[in-house]
């Protein structure tokens, strides 16, 4: 299953949720993931910025990420998310023992 890293950065009104009642968003938000048939890997916060970093799991399907994206952010508590897929340092191997055999012709070759 493919794995994502969403940047989002939260609001002032997320952060009072917190703050108001602290708890493990990490449990509070695993459902979300496992409603499109993923998994939520990771939960950080970023140190002095009002970033948080997700990774997770989820089926090949952009529908699905989208509608996350989208559920995520109609909630109000974050203004921007940004998610790219990610690959594990074996799959990036893998990806350049391909590019090895792949032939390219950049446009400034003639």
């Amino acid at each position: 299953m493919p794995r994502y890293l969403s940047t989002l950065n939260l609001s002032a009104d997320a952060y009072k949720g917190l703050v108001g009642t602290p708890h493990n968003r990490m449990d509070a938000a695993a459902p979300l993931f496992q409603s499109i048939g993923g998994k939520l890997e990771h939960y950080w916060f970023g140190v002095g910025e009002t970033f948080i970093y997700v990774v997770f799991s989820a089926p090949d399907n952009s529908v699905d990420v989208q509608a996350l994206t989208m559920a995520v952010l109609s909630s109000g508590i974050a203004s921007t998310m940004t998610t790219r897929q990610i690959v594990t340092a074996e799959e990036g191997m893998a990806s350049a023992q391909k590019a090895a055999q792949l032939t390219y012709r950049p446009p400034t070759e003639t």
